[in-house]
């Protein structure tokens, strides 16, 4: 969902992104699919409504032990980063095992740096 209003208190709201709704679809036929989102468990709920409110089955994550999810056809909601094949995330920074390359892309995205390149303060 968009972010254009900023975080809220971690309330649900805003539109799909245009093609997420239509990804969500081709990646549940393919694989399980959970959210892992920063939002308090009050809002796990909320999250699972709106999914389901966009036509997907959704459940909350109510297990403390859980380290993976099998489940296709249904999204899980949880705060738990569990074992995946791969993230989509949009804050994400890419390791491919250089730390170099890897701590410049988090200083420039923390905004220590205007240029992603050097990873050092302006």
């Amino acid at each position: 969902m968009q972010h254009d209003r900023g975080w809220q208190d971690g309330r649900i709201y805003g539109e799909p992104i245009p093609g997420a709704l239509e990804a969500l679809r081709a990646l549940l036929a393919l694989r399980a699919v959970f959210v892992v989102t920063a939002r308090s468990r009050e809002h796990h709920a909320n999250i699972a409504a709106w999914l389901r409110g966009h036509g997907f089955d959704a459940e909350v994550d109510d297990d403390p032990d859980r380290s993976h999810w099998t489940t296709r056809h249904t999204v899980l909601v949880t705060n738990k980063k569990l074992g995946a094949a791969c993230y989509i995330d949009d804050r994400a920074v890419t390791f491919s095992g250089d730390w170099t390359e890897a701590l410049a892309t988090a200083r420039h995205r923390m905004a220590l740096t205007t240029d992603p390149a050097q990873g050092e303060r302006p």
